[in-house]
């Protein structure tokens, strides 16, 4: 077999299991529709190149400009329980992702959060940033392991 076979084999898995995970989502959603769009937003999320909000989904996806207004309503219905759809969302991570540090029952996420200066020399009332999620990290894997 060539290898773009072999590829598109590989990317129709990934997306096959990425729809397996997603579709969990359904019981947020009082609406099939509202489902629909639920998926359309996430997989735009998924594949977008930049993060311009709607306009990044609408590109990333190829749709129609005139689907702008129909995301905005989405995002807007109440046919989309949020809480019930971080709860879902949450459980799904747990449960998929098997290798998280957990310390009393509690799951321990570490992010590293970008800190980009401003520009420009010896700006007034700036101070010096430095990286100090390396400290952090190393503080808890001491405390707790």
């Amino acid at each position: 077999m060539s290898s773009k076979i072999l590829q598109r084999r590989y990317l129709m898995k990934l997306w096959l299991e990425w729809l397996n995970i997603v579709s969990q989502l359904r019981p947020a959603c009082s609406r099939l529709r509202t489902f629909l769009w639920l998926l359309t937003c996430i997989a735009g999320i998924t594949i977008r190149s930049d993060i311009l909000g709607i306009t990044s989904i609408i590109r990333a996806l190829g749709l129609k400009n005139s689907y702008y207004d129909r995301l905005l309503d989405f995002f807007h219905s109440p046919s989309l329980n949020l809480d019930k759809l971080t709860h879902i969302w949450k459980s799904i991570v747990l449960r998929q992702i098997s290798l998280l540090l957990q310390v009393n029952g509690r799951v321990i996420l570490v992010g590293n959060g970008l800190r980009v200066p401003k520009s420009g020399e010896n700006m007034p009332a700036v101070e010096k940033l430095h990286q100090e999620s390396v400290l952090v990290i190393k503080s808890l894997l001491n405390l707790y392991c």
